[in-house]
């Protein structure tokens, strides 16, 4: 039976130190506040509440627990990186929105305790690794490949890890996930996988007239938060699809799942 780890964890924040908080400047993501060890000390014999919660900005193994639970329910399929960034945010709206709880993106008490009830529910079904992994997995393989390939430089007829060009960078990531595909991104656009109207995490973003060939012509794995990590002149890197260029050539979605 499985059962969550988020669940028996314990934060302890003095009144003092909330209040303290509540006037402080907000912090960036990446950026995480620290307390003194001796104030907490002092604050623990005097404490007259306690919390749990994680939410944007924070980092570390309680953030990465917590990625670890929403992964294994399918709502957080990117890097266990300890980050609670926007994808993390999202992730949590999303349970908390499937779970009838209020809505704010934190990973407060009820969170928590949702995650441990579901978590307890839904561990007699979950396979071995020797099993078929379910979709949330291979998708989350996917991004994993993609990311761990960042930097890679680009090689024209590229199609391993010495250098990719855009389309060879997509056949090896899915070729490593167990998906064969066509070795363009014409043929992929054309022969490959389904189209669908708005890309998930793991689905393939198409564009045409990045340069001067028929048809799709360039494409990146969707990472969420409007990014995509793809081969570009400058090698494997992330970018965002709110840039004029993308928008200009955007061709549209598939999934290979």
């Amino acid at each position: 039976m499985y059962k969550s780890r988020l669940a028996v964890r314990k934060y302890v924040i003095s009144s003092a130190l909330v209040a303290s908080m509540a006037f402080s400047p907000v912090l960036s993501e990446g950026v995480f506040a620290k307390a003194d060890s001796e104030d907490i000390e002092q604050n623990d014999s005097s404490s007259s509440s306690e919390t749990a919660v994680l939410d944007k900005g924070d980092r570390g193994q309680d953030v990465s627990e917590l990625q670890t639970e929403l992964e294994s329910l399918g709502y957080y399929t990117y890097n266990l990186d300890g980050i609670f960034g926007q994808i993390t945010e999202d992730a949590v709206e999303d349970y908390q929105a499937d779970q009838g709880l209020t809505v704010d993106g934190e990973a407060g008490p009820e969170v928590m305790a949702a995650l441990s009830s579901t978590s307890t529910d839904t561990g007699a079904t979950e396979t071995s690794s020797d099993d078929t992994p379910n979709e949330s997995v291979s998708q989350s393989e996917v991004v994993s490949i993609a990311n761990s390939l960042i930097g890679t430089p680009y090689v024209w007829g590229g199609t391993s890890p010495d250098g990719f060009d855009s389309s060879g960078f997509i056949q090896y990531v899915f070729n490593e996930a167990g998906v064969d595909l066509s070795r363009t991104e014409r043929d992929m656009w054309k022969y490959d996988g389904t189209q669908v109207d708005s890309p998930s995490i793991g689905d393939v973003v198409f564009f045409e007239g990045t340069y001067d060939v028929e048809g799709a012509s360039h494409s990146g794995i969707y990472i969420g938060d409007n990014k995509i990590i793809h081969a570009g002149s400058d090698g494997v890197e992330v970018s965002d699809l709110s840039y004029d260029f993308w928008q200009d050539h955007y061709l549209g979605v598939k999934s290979f799942k």
